[in-house]
Order: C-alpha cells, then sequence, then structure tokens
C-alpha cells in the first residue's frame, strides 16, 4: 500500500487557499465576519452528533482568517422538527446565518454548504440567501478507492487484514461531496450457516473489523452497505463453490450448462441459507446500511438468473417451473425479510446486472418480467444506461454496460422506474471501463443529464461506481450537489454553482471548459469492447509494432493470466460494432474538443499557483487530453499499417511521424505522472496500467523500433503478402461461389469434415457428419481482427457473443437428409471489416480436434480462448463475370 502515492493524498486534509484580505463581491454579507463568528446552538447535542462537520467548518472559517469571537457575526443552529431525513435549510444575510435541520444527517449537511457559500465569497463575508434543500437521491453509495476487490489475483479480503482503508480525512472529503454510503465486499461463505458447516471460517474477525469500520465512518454520516452476488454456483472457479460444502443439503445443487452448477432457491434449505445468513450477519453488525445483492449477472449462481440470462434453458425442474418474476419476488420477501426484522431501516437493494441487453430485445423483457414483482419494501436496481440505443455516424449503436460519456436513460431503466416503487441507478459518477486510469473524467454537465433523469423518474438510491469511478473530486461533488431538490433549473446554472466554491472568480472560464470536456467525451464510441479493451485506458503504454506480431489485446480490469501489455491485434477493442476509421473519426472529433477545454484551462496556472488542488484539476486534463491523443495516434498507426500492407502503398513517413509525436506524448505523461500518483491506476485491476516506469520502457521501445523496424523495413519483403493471404502460407481452403469447390477437409480426428461457400448474401459452412454432434466456427475476416465465434450445439442451435456486433446477427443452421449441417453467416456482418480480394483466416472444431490444431489462449471476456496462431486460409473464388 505504501507504494501508491494517492493514498497520502486521500489521508491529506482538505486544504483551503482563500483570500482573507480580498474585496467582498456583490451579493455577499459584505464583509460582516470581520468582527469573528459565534456559534449559538440552539439544539441539545447538535455539536457532538456532526462534531467532524463542525471541525471543517472551523479549518474553513481560519482560512478566511475568521475566528471565534463573543459578539460576533452568529451562526445560529436550529433542529426543525417538521423537516424530512437529511433535509435542511441555511439563510444568510448581513446580521447572521442560520441552519435548520431535523436530524444529524440534514445539519452535516447544512454545515457543508454554509463552507461552501463561505469559500466561493473573497475576503471575510459569504454569499447571501435563504435555501432550503432535501434529497430525491437518498442513498449515495461509493466505494474506497484502494479497497481491495477480494477477487483473483490476490484476493485480498479487507475485513481480515490490519490495513485501514478509512482515513479520516478520506472520509472528510467524502462526507462533504455528499456521499452517504460506501460497499465493500464479502461472500455468504464468511459467514457461519447450521446448513453448511463448512462456511463460516475467520467470521469472527471479519465482524469485528466490520463493526470498527461501521462505526468510523459513522462519523461522517456514511454508512457501510456489504456487498454480494449470491448465491453462488457450483465449481471449480474463485466464484463458485465446492459441491462439498453443501453435502448436508444436496437438494441445492443443480447442474446447468458446462463445467457449472446452479444454486437452488426454490428449495426450503436454499431459502434458509439465504435468511440465516443475512439475519447472522445483522445481528453482529446491527449498524450497517444495508445490503447490495447482485440477483443475476456477474457471478450470481441461482438457477432463476441462468434461466432469465440463457433464455430458458434451465434444467432445474422447481425453478424452471416457476415464473422468474415469481421466484425473485420470494428472494426480495426472504432477504429483505431478514434484514429487515433484525434493522429496520437497513437497505436491500437488488442489482439485476445483465450488460449483454438491447433495449426491446427478448433478454430485455425477460428481465423486466423478472423484476416486475419487486417487493416494495426493497430496492431494485438497474444499470442506467445499459441496452440503451445511442446513434453514431447516422448508425445505431448500443450501450451495453455503464456508461459516464452516453447519457441515457435505457429503455429498460425506464420501464422498471415505472413499474417499481424503489428504484435505484447504478451508474458511474467519476469514471467508467471507457478511461478508469484516472481518478474521474471532468464532465458534470453529463451527470446533470443524467440525473434530471433520475429526478423525473423518481429514482430514490444511486450505487455511484464499481470497483472504480469513486476517488473524491469534482464528480463525486456533482453527483451530491444534483442528489438533491430543488433540481437545477438548467445546466449552466448548476455548473456556474458547482464552480463557484472552487474556482471563484474564473468560474465561468472554468464552466465553458467543462462544457468542451463533456461535448468531446460524448464522442467517445458506444462500444463495449473499446469499454473493456479499449485504448484510452492506457495506449500511452503501449507498444508500436510496425512488423505484425498478431498479439491480442489485454483487459484493462485486470492483470493475471492475461498479457499485461496489448499488441497491435487492434480490431479486439472494436470487435464489429465500429469499424477503424469510424473510431478514428469518433476519437479524432472527441481529442479535438477536449483540446479546447485544456487551452481554457491552461491560464489558470498562474491564478491558482498556490493551490495544488487546482493544479491538479488543470494536470489531469492535460493528461485526460494525452490519452486520447495518444488513442487517435494508435488506431491511425494501424490503420496505414494494414493499408500500407494490403495496398502496397509506402506510409512509412507518416507512421514515423506518428512515432514521433508519441514519444513526445510519453515525455509529456511521465512528467505529470510524477506529479500526480494517481494517473495511471486501475483500482479494479488493483494496479497501475501506467506510471513513469512503464512510460520510460515505451519510450525506449519506440526508440527501438525506428532505430531497427523502420530502418531494415522494405515493403516487398515476402512476410508482407504472407500476412494479407496475398501470397497464403499454412493451410488453407477454397471457397466457392455459389458451390463447394473443394472437398470436405477433416476436422482433425473427429469424424467431421467441412467444406464451403457463399453468394452475395451469405458465407456458408457445411459440416459432414454432424447430425448429433456440436462444433464451433472461428471466423477472422481480416488480419487484426476479433475472431467471428459460432458455437453449434449438437441440436443444430448456433450461439455467437451479441455483444460483438452493432445490431444482432441471424446466423441459421439445418440439416439435410445426408447428416450435413449448414450454417449460414450473413456477408453483410463482414462489411468495414473484410478485403475484398483478399482471403479471410477460419478455423473448425469439435472437443478437441480442429482443422487447425487449437492451442487456445487464456480466455478473456468476449474473445474467450481464441488464438490468431491456430486458423487457416479461406480463399473466397470469384464470382463468375456477368
Amino acid at each position: 500500500m505504501a507504494s501508491n502515492g494517492f493514498i497520502d493524498d486521500l489521508m491529506r486534509p482538505t486544504a483551503y487557499h482563500l483570500d482573507p484580505a480580498g474585496g467582498c463581491p456583490a451579493g455577499s454579507t459584505d464583509g460582516c465576519l470581520r468582527g469573528g463568528v459565534v456559534l449559538d446552538v440552539d439544539w441539545p447535542g447538535a455539536l457532538e452528533s456532526v462534531e467532524t462537520a463542525w471541525s471543517s467548518l472551523r479549518r474553513v472559517l481560519s482560512a478566511k482568517g475568521v475566528v471565534e469571537a463573543a459578539g460576533g457575526y452568529p451562526i445560529r443552529v436550529c433542529r426543525e422538527a417538521s423537516y424530512g431525513r437529511e433535509e435542511y435549510s441555511v439563510s444568510i444575510d448581513p446580521t447572521g446565518a442560520a441552519l435548520r435541520a431535523a436530524d444529524a444527517d440534514g445539519l452535516r449537511r447544512a454545515i457543508y454548504f454554509l463552507e461552501d457559500r463561505l469559500c466561493e465569497a473573497r475576503g471575510p463575508s459569504a454569499t447571501a440567501g435563504t435555501w432550503r434543500r432535501r434529497p430525491f437521491v437518498k442513498h449515495r453509495i461509493s466505494r474506497c478507492f484502494f479497497g481491495p476487490t477480494y477477487r483473483p489475483p490476490k484476493h485480498i479480503d479487507e475485513l481480515s487484514d490490519d490495513i485501514d482503508y478509512y482515513p479520516e480525512a478520506y472520509l472528510d472529503k467524502l462526507a462533504h461531496e455528499g456521499v452517504n454510503g460506501l460497499w465493500l465486499t464479502m461472500y455468504f461463505r464468511d459467514l457461519p450457516s447450521s446448513l453448511f458447516p463448512a462456511f463460516g471460517a475467520g467470521s469472527a474477525r471479519r465482524f469485528s473489523k466490520l463493526r470498527q469500520t461501521v462505526a468510523r465512518c459513522a462519523r461522517y454520516g456514511i454508512r457501510i452497505y456489504v456487498f454480494f452476488s449470491e448465491p453462488k454456483g457450483f465449481g471449480k472457479a474463485h466464484h463458485t463453490i465446492d459441491k462439498g460444502a453443501v453435502a448436508p443439503h444436496p437438494e441445492v445443487a443443480q447442474p446447468q450448462d458446462g463445467l457449472y452448477g446452479s444454486f437452488c432457491t426454490s428449495t426450503v434449505a436454499g431459502r434458509q441459507y439465504l435468511e440465516e445468513s443475512l439475519t447472522t450477519l445483522f445481528r453482529e453488525v446491527p449498524d450497517l446500511g444495508g445490503v447490495i445483492n447482485i440477483m443475476l449477472g456477474e457471478d450470481n449462481g441461482s438457477c432463476v438468473a441462468h434461466g432469465v440470462l440463457s433464455g430458458g434453458r434451465c434444467v432445474c425442474p422447481r425453478c424452471a417451473a416457476r415464473p422468474a418474476g415469481e421466484i425473485y419476488r420470494e428472494l426480495g420477501e426472504v432477504m429483505g425479510g431478514a434484514i429487515h426484522r433484525v434493522s429496520p431501516d437497513a437497505e436491500f437493494i437488488g442489482w439485476f446486472y445483465a450488460p449483454g441487453s438491447r433495449d426491446g430485445s427478448p433478454l430485455a423483457a425477460r428481465l423486466a418480467a423478472a423484476m416486475a414483482r419487486w417487493p416494495d419494501d426493497c430496492g431494485v436496481m438497474v444499470n442506467f444506461e445499459s441496452g440503451a440505443r445511442a446513434d453514431q455516424l447516422g448508425k445505431p449503436r448500443t450501450a451495453f454496460d455503464y456508461s459516464l460519456a452516453f447519457l441515457g436513460p435505457s429503455e429498460l431503466f425506464r420501464q422498471v422506474a415505472g413499474t417499481c416503487r424503489r428504484v435505484a441507478a447504478k451508474l458511474q459518477v467519476g469514471c467508467s471501463h471507457e478511461n478508469a486510469t484516472v481518478p474521474f473524467i471532468p464532465v458534470p454537465g453529463n451527470l446533470y443529464e443524467k440525473y434530471r433523469a433520475m429526478h423525473d423518474l423518481g429514482v430514490y438510491a444511486a450505487m455511484q461506481c464499481w470497483y472504480f469511478g469513486n476517488y473524491p473530486g469534482l464528480m463525486n461533488r456533482a453527483a451530491g450537489e444534483l442528489s438533491f431538490e430543488p433540481f437545477p433549473e438548467t445546466e449552466e446554472a448548476f455548473l456556474t454553482a458547482l464552480a463557484r466554491p472552487v474556482w471563484r472568480e474564473h468560474a465561468s472560464r472554468e464552466v465553458r471548459a467543462w462544457q468542451c470536456f463533456a461535448a468531446g467525451y460524448r464522442q467517445f464510441p458506444t462500444n463495449l469492447a473499446f469499454e473493456w479493451y479499449g485504448p484510452l485506458h492506457d495506449s500511452i503504454a503501449w507498444p508500436l509494432h510496425l512488423v505484425p506480431v498478431d498479439a491480442p489485446i489485454a483487459p484493462s480490469w485486470i492483470f493475471g493470466a492475461f498479457p499485461t501489455v496489448s499488441g497491435d491485434r487492434i480490431g479486439e477493442c472494436l470487435n464489429y460494432q465500429h469499424t477503424l476509421d469510424e473510431a478514428i473519426s469518433l476519437c479524432q472529433a472527441m481529442a479535438a474538443r477536449w483540446q479546447e477545454g485544456v487551452e481554457l484551462m491552461a491560464p489558470l496556472r498562474q491564478a491558482f499557483a498556490h493551490d495544488p488542488a487546482r493544479l491538479a484539476d488543470i494536470d489531469l486534463a492535460e493528461a485526460i487530453g494525452l490519452q486520447m491523443h495518444s488513442t487517435c495516434n494508435l488506431l491511425r498507426f494501424y490503420s496505414l499499417r494494414e493499408a500500407m500492407f494490403y495496398e502496397q502503398r509506402d506510409h512509412l513517413a507518416a507512421l514515423r511521424a506518428i512515432v514521433v509525436a508519441e514519444m513526445a506524448n510519453v515525455r509529456a505523461m511521465a512528467a505529470l505522472c510524477e506529479r500526480d500518483p494517481r494517473l495511471g491506476y486501475h483500482s479494479e485491476a488493483e494496479g497501475y496500467r501506467f506510471d513513469v516506469a512503464r512510460l520510460n520502457a515505451r519510450l525506449a521501445q519506440l526508440e527501438r523500433l525506428l532505430a531497427e523496424e523502420f530502418a531494415g523495413f522494405r515493403l516487398e519483403a515476402a512476410f508482407c503478402d504472407a500476412y494479407t493471404g496475398r501470397r497464403p502460407a499454412g493451410p488453407s481452403a477454397r471457397c466457392g461461389y455459389g458451390a463447394p469447390s473443394a472437398a470436405p477437409a477433416p476436422i482433425g480426428a473427429a469424424g467431421l469434415a467441412w467444406n464451403s461457400h457463399y453468394d452475395d448474401t451469405a458465407l456458408v459452412f457445411h459440416v459432414h457428419g454432424a447430425a448429433g454432434r456440436g462444433f464451433g466456427i472461428e471466423i477472422e475476416p481480416c488480419r487484426m481482427w476479433s475472431a467471428i465465434q459460432i458455437r453449434v450445439d449438437a441440436a443444430g442451435a448456433c450461439y455467437v457473443p451479441d455483444v460483438f456486433f452493432r445490431e444482432t446477427p441471424v446466423i441459421t443452421s439445418t440439416l439435410d437428409a445426408d447428416g450435413v449441417r449448414h450454417v449460414a453467416v450473413p456477408m453483410a456482418l463482414f462489411d468495414g471489416y473484410r478485403r475484398p480480394g483478399f482471403p479471410m483466416r477460419v478455423n473448425l472444431w469439435s472437443g478437441a480436434d480442429a482443422w487447425v490444431e487449437r492451442r487456445g489462449l487464456p480466455a478473456r471476456l468476449m474473445h474467450s480462448d481464441f488464438n490468431p496462431a491456430c486458423v487457416g486460409w479461406l480463399v473466397l473464388e470469384p464470382p463468375p463475370a456477368r
């Protein structure tokens, strides 16, 4: 932990750089604080209940040169019993200030609001006015930025070590930003169980530290929520449980597809396990804020979740016979009831996480039905954006996972908000999978649009982050402000109010910069692969390859069995949602607008030369700009490289210029990283995706690239034609136009064989001997692109990863009387990807047998275990002359 310099930043109390001697602006109390202040508290116990907030107010007053003195400007504190939870009012005029609330949470918010009115006014004054505010997003739940994920490869459990993940100064920052909840991870196997005695090892230590964490955070008005994804399924992976652990009640384990089994909640023992686990947790730690449980998706292993996601392919006879909505209502009643019987004020929020859904799809309909009968006293949470349609460059795209760039909401979210009583939004406040290697993306205007919709839809709670997207700063503060009523009438008014306390007389310039950032960031390609594998995270540290190495792209969110440095298979971060040219167009537009904002902020360095926090904001904007420019350079480099090989046109000068530009970007980013240890850290990956050492390594690689590969490159070299397939090397097969032109080729020793043909509408694979046999097809339309992976089961049903494609593909499968399975793939899938006149690369396999021997890479989400070294050429013969 000590090596992560950002922890020092989190542990450092907020510093206020105010001008005690400045003139008093119009609209302020006109210097009325010159004689000091006096606290006039007409509320027994108020000082003790929010003592951390009073300490904070005193720091602000001190920074303004204002002392506490008898006869000074009165700050009156009154209890107003008619107010709701966390509701408050503040009035400020030349005669004094008054803070009113009904509870400690409201008083805390009133104190922080007063601080902002003090900070935005120069000199010994405060902004005058009267305000009354109440939260509509009542639960604003974030997470410790550096808390361990409790997942591989590190698998660190924060409740089983002695590290303090919640320093006082960090909690103070979060509380000021409106955060009133934090989530941390546990598993039911951590909890004692009378049904399954193997569970619960080390629980006493966990409960003890959890109680300490709850008590510490409560001093700042922050409640702790335990995050689960239960029940787990059965298997050998980290996210499953071993069947042996449930031997006393084997009826809860049901076989399902592949290697895993599901947990049956339609059994008495299954329901008792859920109820007992949560009852035990809350009896041991009754002051918890609540529980967030993934009910479907991620690694929830229930039969009903499997059935909803698979379209009804659930082999459990009990769960398959019941409507999903009925089962989920029962689960909500069992789990929520267990919590509420012990802690009536705690929340149970069921999260239905389905990043593969599209609005209007059968899956979206199943999800809506699953939530339709959710209990009224429990929260139901849905990804705010997932499944929504985004139009980019005149084509529909789908926002599959949560997104800060795309505004949302999805139609599914709207539907659930109209059906269920207590709806929570899962969104990313600070940053999302689009770029998770910076503390936050400064686009508060995007949050304004999201929260306006949340306000209109009656959202009562928000989970503001995943493992990333939670660093203190501008975006947390924006979300906190937007969670209260009255909701700001315009985005401009909101941004101006947000900027004033920290940018003061320069607020209008900062607002214009934020508007440029938001306009630019909304151009981010709406593409799941460009989020999960996208270069914006860390392309500033990727090597560039003039000579192809055909190496995969690394997942952004995890280190481990995968490559830690991405290769040159650039299509893996786009799949079939955007072509390379489309991605370049969008990213260049994004970078250009972002740069306008950077240039607006640059002159503020002088005005804030003695304010490290504002200088860090300026640095952050420049760093994100460098990431965007680097992303554009990476995409252009591989676009030019591939065009050079396929078109046999010399682009070496342009490619060299990109490398030189990237060397300048690397040096600039390294200088920023020296000043800001937050840059490059990915809190889900639990490590740095770029830092000074990695940037220096990349700089050295680029220098070698120029000195060696560029110096020795010849376009007429034999490897160029072998690479494109102009002169195929290795296994190859011919694909006739209109009918197969080659004899079937064996698929290993499986007894299967294949050939193919194509026409203007489809590429058709003919798999001989396939009756009752399953097999797979892998198609790479052009070099460096993701393989389309088609799984055909023994009954002939075809499965493809829907999230690969801009629109759901229709792949058909028919079996003829001779036992030949015909799989037709639309040629339109390859539009914008396949190089006309050049072969594609393919493989067919069944079990361990394949046309070209398969040596799978470590499996990655979306890309499975595809190995580009294990394919052969498919030469499409030209159609006859017409």
